[in-house]
């Protein structure tokens, strides 16, 4: 078993009664915790681009124990 770390994003809105999630990978907790502010941005963003606005973005590391880890194509 591997562990890794989850970094789970979800946004709701007052505006839009659908729910999104996102989440990535990382080998470390440190890690996930540096890119959480930079991915809660880019899904601000992703959301502001398609007229989603008043959101709340949660974001958590939540640390997995995984069988096999393979690092997508662009990490």
């Amino acid at each position: 078993m591997t562990k890794v770390f989850y970094l789970l994003l979800f946004l709701s809105s007052s505006t839009d009664p659908t729910y999104y999630n996102k989440g990535m990978y990382f080998m470390s907790e440190g890690e996930c915790e540096l890119s959480k502010p930079i991915a809660i941005e880019v899904m601000r963003r992703e959301a502001e681009a398609v007229g989603i606005t008043d959101m709340h973005i949660d974001a958590h590391c939540i640390e997995m124990d995984v069988k096999e880890y393979k690092k997508t194509i662009t990490s």
